[in-house]
């Protein structure tokens, strides 16, 4: 009764005013014409997307991941700016230093599908100076997305990178009035059938909005590298605030092998190569229209093996869309995944938060996924469609009512109290375990556990426990509550994750070396 009186009187928020979307006029899709299923691609796009068939474009080049600079030149540079001025797409002119460049232009974005290389091998050093040796002004490797942004300006160097004007910018690109870059995204995957997907899944998520847990996975590294940890901490705060259940491991470990990562809509985490912990779990999926990136210098090196490197492999567990690195960016030269997400939430297409978060062009920075895809373009919620995803809708939405932290909080726990909700607890125990309220998350995560009827979801509670232990100290009891969890989940692949935090806990004794004689 408590809970339909809930949903009874639960009226829609006034709808926020979206920013202007781009439109389908606004779009080019460009394909491997040597690739008959990379035009079938691209043709099943622009159909999707209401994009006429005028401004789909065939270019004849390899199918290889990395190619060198003059078949980048020849085969796709060239043939796209003879295509973009002989259908007077721009509008020609000179800069105040002279550079020949897009003064306007019709198109906003371009998308490359798949078929079409990802990057650009570094040329030939200068004489005297060793090949091996990396200086950032004169490194011309480069994505070739991030390349063709600049694809109009003549004579602009190709060593080292470019400041992008759209960098930090909170406004619609169709207002911006740097006409000179393009914004490239790419349709990629291992096959064509998951970029498929990743379409459907986009335009399907858009009608309803993206519902679900944020797990986000900080690494501790501390020192220069601090600062990616801040940015996934500030999506942890904005997350939070916004009413999205938000699970952070701030462990220096990653996330453990087959962590039980249930639910996940948005996913941000970083270090290591390859990827590791919840997603070496073959029957980890993401939410549909998740969005998932992984930090690291190579994430997108390449598309083709998900066992290797992290972009293609969280595509393959069934992400949406994600962002990568074709060579070493530098830290500072990544994409800022706080900005990514902040513009994201404000209603912003995907390729869009992907270019306001990276401050430089001609560099190593990718976007992969439907480039129109708005996940949070649902800002209301209807009475009708509360019965999928109920608990996650309430959530966000109380969190909406209060305008204070402190009230938001006060008024979750009486939430999870009325509803009887697993979900609802969990999160009441997480916001207590950030705010260190220690009690009250103990309280909630059992509570939760007594309701989840899921094994992954129940095991969950148990990890937050341990972590709770682990943060005071406590090394006994953490280990206490894995060994009970031990012998309470046997049968399901989330039960590694136990034997990962025990060796990280109770690491096994080394060896015994032999004496010699």
């Amino acid at each position: 009764m408590i809970l339909r009186l809930l949903l009874f009187t639960l009226l829609c928020p006034p709808a926020l005013a979206l920013p202007t979307p781009l439109s389908p006029g606004q779009v080019v899709v460009v394909y491997n014409s040597n690739l008959p299923e990379s035009q079938e691609l691209a043709e099943f796009y622009a159909l999707s997307r209401r994009i006429s068939a005028d401004q789909v474009i065939g270019i004849p080049t390899t199918d290889k991941t990395t190619i060198d600079r003059k078949t980048y030149e020849t085969t796709i540079r060239k043939p796209l700016v003879e295509k973009f001025v002989s259908e007077n797409w721009w509008e020609m002119g000179k800069d105040a230093n002279g550079l020949t460049l897009p003064l306007q232009t019709s198109i906003r974005c371009v998308v490359m599908v798949k078929g079409i290389p990802l990057r650009i091998s570094r040329e030939p050093m200068p004489h005297g100076e060793d090949a091996k040796t990396r200086k950032f002004n004169v490194q011309n490797e480069a994505a070739i997305d991030s390349e063709l942004s600049l694809m109009g300006v003549s004579n602009y160097p190709t060593g080292g990178a470019v400041p992008n004007p759209y960098f930090k910018k909170d406004y619609p690109v169709v207002q911006s009035p740097s006409q000179f870059f393009l914004m490239i995204g790419r349709l990629d995957a291992i096959s064509y059938d998951q970029c498929k997907r990743m379409i459907l899944d986009a335009i399907d998520v858009e009608k309803d909005g993206l519902w679900g847990r944020t797990y986000l996975d900080l690494a501790k590294k501390g020192g220069g590298f601090a600062i990616g940890d801040q940015w996934i901490d500030n999506i942890s705060k904005a997350s939070m605030s916004a009413g999205n259940p938000t699970i952070v491991d701030r462990m220096p470990n990653t996330f453990v092998t087959n962590y039980p990562m249930t639910d996940a809509a948005v996913y941000f985490g970083w270090y290591t190569q390859h990827r590791n912990g919840p997603f070496l779990n073959k029957e980890m999926k993401f939410q549909k229209g998740a969005i998932a990136v992984h930090l690291h210098s190579f994430s997108g090196s390449q598309l083709i093996n998900p066992a290797k490197n992290w972009s293609a492999s969280l595509i393959d567990r069934g992400a949406a869309a994600t962002l990568g690195n074709t060579w070493e960016p530098y830290l500072q030269f990544s994409h800022h995944f706080d900005i990514f997400y902040d513009r994201l939430t404000k209603g912003y297409s995907l390729i869009e938060a992907g270019y306001m978060s990276m401050n430089v062009l001609s560099w190593q920075n990718i976007v992969i996924g439907d480039p129109l895809y708005q996940p949070f373009k649902k800002t209301t919620i209807s009475k009708d469609k509360m019965k999928i995803d109920r608990d996650y809708k309430l959530i966000r939405y109380a969190q909406s009512k209060f305008p204070d932290e402190k009230t938001r909080y006060i008024e979750l726990i009486k939430a999870a109290e009325k509803t009887k909700s697993g979900t609802v607890y969990e999160m009441v125990g997480f916001r207590s375990l950030e705010l260190e309220n220690y009690g009250q998350a103990i309280k909630s995560f059992a509570r939760a556990k007594q309701l989840f009827t899921n094994p992954a979801d129940r095991l969950r509670q148990d990890l937050h426990l341990v972590e709770i232990e682990r943060r005071r100290k406590n090394t006994e009891a953490a280990l206490k509550i894995l060994k009970k969890a031990e012998s309470e989940f046997k049968d399901i692949p989330e039960t590694k994750a136990l034997d990962g935090l025990l060796t990280i806990l109770d690491p096994p004794a080394p060896p015994a070396t032999k004496r010699k004689k």
